[in-house]
Protein backbone atom coordinates (compact mmCIF):
# COMPACT_ATOMS: atom_id res chain seq x y z
CA UNK A 1 0.00 0.00 0.00
CA UNK A 2 1.30 3.38 -0.88
CA UNK A 3 -0.24 6.47 0.83
CA UNK A 4 0.64 9.74 0.33
CA UNK A 5 -0.72 12.34 2.61
CA UNK A 6 -1.04 15.90 1.91
CA UNK A 7 2.16 16.39 0.01
CA UNK A 8 4.05 19.49 -0.89
CA UNK A 9 6.88 20.33 -2.47
CA UNK A 10 8.31 24.04 -2.92
CA UNK A 11 11.79 24.80 -4.61
CA UNK A 12 13.88 27.00 -2.74
CA UNK A 13 14.73 30.83 -4.64
CA UNK A 14 18.39 32.28 -4.79
CA UNK A 15 19.62 34.90 -6.48
CA UNK A 16 17.07 37.18 -7.70
CA UNK A 17 14.92 34.02 -8.41
CA UNK A 18 11.24 33.05 -6.20
CA UNK A 19 10.72 29.96 -5.00
CA UNK A 20 8.52 27.77 -6.41
CA UNK A 21 6.12 25.44 -5.54
CA UNK A 22 5.32 22.84 -7.45
CA UNK A 23 3.23 20.78 -5.43
CA UNK A 24 0.23 21.51 -3.02
CA UNK A 25 -1.67 19.09 -1.04
CA UNK A 26 -1.99 16.13 -2.56
CA UNK A 27 -3.62 13.10 -0.72
CA UNK A 28 -3.51 9.63 -2.85
CA UNK A 29 -3.62 5.68 -1.76
CA UNK A 30 -3.02 3.07 -3.79
CA UNK A 31 -3.27 -0.42 -3.12
CA UNK A 32 -1.06 -3.34 -3.12
CA UNK A 33 -0.96 -4.98 -6.54
CA UNK A 34 -3.62 -2.13 -8.15
CA UNK A 35 -2.12 0.25 -10.46
CA UNK A 36 -2.31 4.03 -10.80
CA UNK A 37 -1.85 6.24 -13.50
CA UNK A 38 -0.94 10.19 -12.95
CA UNK A 39 -1.47 12.86 -16.06
CA UNK A 40 -1.88 16.27 -15.96
CA UNK A 41 -0.30 19.41 -18.07
CA UNK A 42 3.52 19.44 -18.87
CA UNK A 43 5.51 20.70 -16.45
CA UNK A 44 2.81 20.59 -13.71
CA UNK A 45 5.00 18.44 -11.28
CA UNK A 46 4.13 14.62 -12.08
CA UNK A 47 7.41 13.65 -12.42
CA UNK A 48 8.62 15.39 -8.63
CA UNK A 49 5.95 13.47 -7.40
CA UNK A 50 7.49 10.27 -8.54
CA UNK A 51 10.80 11.09 -7.54
CA UNK A 52 9.28 11.51 -4.08
CA UNK A 53 7.76 8.10 -3.81
CA UNK A 54 10.99 6.78 -4.96
CA UNK A 55 12.50 7.93 -2.05
CA UNK A 56 15.25 10.50 -4.50
CA UNK A 57 13.56 13.89 -3.29
CA UNK A 58 11.65 15.01 0.19
CA UNK A 59 8.69 17.17 0.36
CA UNK A 60 8.44 20.09 1.84
CA UNK A 61 5.26 18.84 3.77
CA UNK A 62 3.72 16.36 4.14
CA UNK A 63 4.39 12.24 4.47
CA UNK A 64 4.70 9.51 1.68
CA UNK A 65 4.35 5.85 3.43
CA UNK A 66 5.25 2.75 1.52
CA UNK A 67 4.02 -0.37 3.40
CA UNK A 68 3.23 1.76 6.57
CA UNK A 69 6.95 2.48 6.54
CA UNK A 70 8.10 6.49 6.04
CA UNK A 71 9.55 7.11 2.68
CA UNK A 72 12.24 8.85 2.99
CA UNK A 73 15.21 7.31 1.01
CA UNK A 74 15.20 5.15 -2.11
CA UNK A 75 13.86 1.21 -0.92
CA UNK A 76 15.24 -1.77 -2.37
CA UNK A 77 11.97 -2.92 -3.37
CA UNK A 78 10.77 0.08 -5.26
CA UNK A 79 11.92 0.54 -8.94
CA UNK A 80 11.95 3.88 -10.61
CA UNK A 81 12.12 3.44 -14.74
CA UNK A 82 13.08 6.50 -16.37
CA UNK A 83 11.90 8.01 -19.26
CA UNK A 84 15.65 7.96 -20.84
CA UNK A 85 16.14 3.94 -19.12
CA UNK A 86 18.85 4.77 -17.87
CA UNK A 87 21.52 2.13 -18.83
CA UNK A 88 24.73 2.54 -19.11
CA UNK A 89 26.04 2.39 -22.66
CA UNK A 90 29.50 0.98 -21.55
CA UNK A 91 27.91 -2.26 -19.88
CA UNK A 92 25.92 -4.90 -22.20
CA UNK A 93 22.59 -5.70 -21.66
CA UNK A 94 23.20 -8.39 -18.89
CA UNK A 95 25.40 -6.79 -17.18
CA UNK A 96 22.74 -3.35 -17.21
CA UNK A 97 20.01 -6.33 -16.47
CA UNK A 98 21.99 -7.55 -13.20
CA UNK A 99 23.24 -3.82 -12.01
CA UNK A 100 23.43 -3.39 -8.67
CA UNK A 101 22.28 -7.17 -7.87
CA UNK A 102 25.90 -8.77 -7.98
CA UNK A 103 26.49 -8.92 -3.93
CA UNK A 104 22.35 -10.34 -3.50
CA UNK A 105 23.66 -14.25 -4.92
CA UNK A 106 22.47 -16.77 -7.40
CA UNK A 107 18.80 -15.79 -6.65
CA UNK A 108 18.46 -12.07 -7.87
CA UNK A 109 20.62 -14.03 -11.01
CA UNK A 110 18.31 -16.62 -11.71
CA UNK A 111 15.36 -14.01 -11.66
CA UNK A 112 17.83 -11.75 -14.09
CA UNK A 113 17.76 -14.51 -16.67
CA UNK A 114 13.91 -14.90 -16.04
CA UNK A 115 13.40 -11.36 -16.84
CA UNK A 116 15.47 -11.37 -20.14
CA UNK A 117 13.41 -14.28 -21.11
CA UNK A 118 9.95 -12.99 -20.38
CA UNK A 119 10.95 -9.68 -22.19
CA UNK A 120 11.90 -11.50 -25.48
CA UNK A 121 15.93 -9.91 -24.62
CA UNK A 122 17.49 -13.57 -24.84
CA UNK A 123 20.21 -14.14 -27.02
CA UNK A 124 20.67 -10.17 -26.55
CA UNK A 125 22.74 -10.84 -23.42
CA UNK A 126 26.41 -9.73 -25.24
CA UNK A 127 24.86 -6.66 -27.33
CA UNK A 128 25.14 -3.10 -25.79
CA UNK A 129 22.25 -0.37 -25.91
CA UNK A 130 24.14 1.61 -28.77
CA UNK A 131 23.01 -1.85 -30.75
CA UNK A 132 19.64 -1.85 -29.74
CA UNK A 133 16.28 -0.17 -30.67
CA UNK A 134 14.48 1.66 -28.61
CA UNK A 135 11.67 -0.45 -27.83
CA UNK A 136 14.27 -3.36 -26.93
CA UNK A 137 16.40 -0.49 -24.42
CA UNK A 138 12.65 0.06 -22.55
CA UNK A 139 12.03 -3.50 -22.09
CA UNK A 140 16.23 -3.56 -20.52
CA UNK A 141 15.60 -0.94 -18.20
CA UNK A 142 12.06 -3.13 -17.37
CA UNK A 143 14.13 -6.16 -17.32
CA UNK A 144 16.78 -4.32 -14.32
CA UNK A 145 13.53 -3.33 -12.63
CA UNK A 146 11.81 -7.40 -12.64
CA UNK A 147 14.94 -8.37 -11.93
CA UNK A 148 14.94 -6.22 -8.52
CA UNK A 149 11.93 -8.30 -7.67
CA UNK A 150 9.79 -4.81 -6.90
CA UNK A 151 7.14 -5.43 -5.01
CA UNK A 152 6.36 -1.30 -6.68
CA UNK A 153 7.38 -0.29 -9.47
CA UNK A 154 7.20 3.33 -11.13
CA UNK A 155 7.67 4.51 -14.24
CA UNK A 156 8.21 8.00 -15.60
CA UNK A 157 7.36 8.49 -19.14
CA UNK A 158 8.15 5.06 -20.05
CA UNK A 159 7.82 4.64 -23.53
CA UNK A 160 7.86 8.43 -24.55
CA UNK A 161 9.43 8.40 -28.27
CA UNK A 162 8.38 5.23 -29.48
CA UNK A 163 6.59 4.70 -32.69
CA UNK A 164 2.86 3.70 -32.26
CA UNK A 165 2.91 -0.11 -33.03
CA UNK A 166 6.65 -0.35 -30.50
CA UNK A 167 4.73 1.47 -28.25
CA UNK A 168 1.47 -0.72 -28.16
CA UNK A 169 3.57 -3.86 -28.06
CA UNK A 170 5.56 -2.47 -25.04
CA UNK A 171 2.46 -1.90 -23.34
CA UNK A 172 0.53 -5.13 -24.03
CA UNK A 173 4.38 -6.60 -22.62
CA UNK A 174 4.26 -4.59 -19.28
CA UNK A 175 0.71 -4.73 -18.65
CA UNK A 176 1.07 -8.87 -19.17
CA UNK A 177 3.67 -8.85 -16.90
CA UNK A 178 2.11 -6.29 -14.36
CA UNK A 179 -1.11 -9.33 -14.30
CA UNK A 180 1.35 -11.90 -13.93
CA UNK A 181 3.50 -10.86 -10.79
CA UNK A 182 1.15 -8.55 -8.87
CA UNK A 183 3.59 -5.69 -8.24
CA UNK A 184 2.50 -2.16 -7.40
CA UNK A 185 1.97 0.03 -10.86
CA UNK A 186 2.54 3.73 -10.56
CA UNK A 187 3.07 5.42 -14.11
CA UNK A 188 3.34 8.87 -15.05
CA UNK A 189 2.46 9.85 -18.58
CA UNK A 190 1.34 12.83 -20.46
CA UNK A 191 -0.53 10.07 -23.22
CA UNK A 192 -4.10 10.07 -22.75
CA UNK A 193 -4.86 6.90 -23.77
CA UNK A 194 -1.74 5.43 -22.35
CA UNK A 195 -3.13 6.51 -18.86
CA UNK A 196 -6.07 4.55 -19.60
CA UNK A 197 -4.70 1.25 -20.96
CA UNK A 198 -2.82 1.10 -17.66
CA UNK A 199 -4.92 2.88 -14.65
CA UNK A 200 -7.33 1.35 -12.66
CA UNK A 201 -7.66 4.58 -11.41
CA UNK A 202 -6.63 7.74 -12.94
CA UNK A 203 -5.60 11.06 -11.06
CA UNK A 204 -5.67 13.44 -13.15
CA UNK A 205 -3.18 16.83 -11.98
CA UNK A 206 -3.97 20.49 -12.26
CA UNK A 207 -1.31 22.68 -14.07
CA UNK A 208 1.77 23.52 -11.32
CA UNK A 209 1.23 23.51 -8.02
CA UNK A 210 -0.12 20.38 -8.58
CA UNK A 211 -3.50 19.54 -6.74
CA UNK A 212 -5.50 16.32 -8.03
CA UNK A 213 -8.10 17.54 -10.01
CA UNK A 214 -10.37 14.23 -9.88
CA UNK A 215 -9.75 10.67 -9.80
CA UNK A 216 -11.40 8.12 -12.22
CA UNK A 217 -12.07 4.74 -11.87
CA UNK A 218 -11.19 2.58 -15.16
CA UNK A 219 -11.61 -0.83 -13.78
CA UNK A 220 -11.56 -2.54 -17.43
CA UNK A 221 -8.23 -2.38 -17.16
CA UNK A 222 -6.09 -5.59 -18.17
CA UNK A 223 -8.88 -7.16 -20.46
CA UNK A 224 -8.42 -8.61 -23.58
CA UNK A 225 -8.96 -6.44 -26.35
CA UNK A 226 -10.05 -3.46 -23.86
CA UNK A 227 -7.70 -1.20 -26.09
CA UNK A 228 -10.87 -1.62 -28.79
CA UNK A 229 -13.33 -1.04 -26.88
CA UNK A 230 -15.86 1.25 -26.88
CA UNK A 231 -15.86 2.02 -23.10
CA UNK A 232 -11.57 2.76 -23.81
CA UNK A 233 -12.58 5.45 -25.91
CA UNK A 234 -15.31 6.72 -23.99
CA UNK A 235 -12.72 7.04 -21.29
CA UNK A 236 -10.46 8.53 -23.32
CA UNK A 237 -12.78 11.63 -24.23
CA UNK A 238 -13.54 11.61 -20.63
CA UNK A 239 -9.88 12.27 -19.36
CA UNK A 240 -9.30 14.90 -22.38
CA UNK A 241 -12.42 16.53 -21.07
CA UNK A 242 -11.50 16.87 -17.97
CA UNK A 243 -7.38 18.40 -18.60
CA UNK A 244 -9.02 21.06 -21.27
CA UNK A 245 -12.00 22.24 -19.07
Amino acid sequence: MIEVDDLALTYPGGNDIPETQVIDGIDLNVEAGKSVAVIGPSGCGKSSLLYILAGLMKPTAGQVTIAEEPVNRPRPDVALILQDTGLLPWKTVWQNAIFGLTLKGPMSLKQSKRALKELGLKGMEHRYPSQLSGGEKKRVGLARALAQNAQVLLMDEPLAALDTLTKEHTQNLILALWKKHEFTLVLVTHDIEEAVFFGQRIVALSKRPASIVDEIDNPDVGEEAYRQSSEFFRKVRQIRALLTS
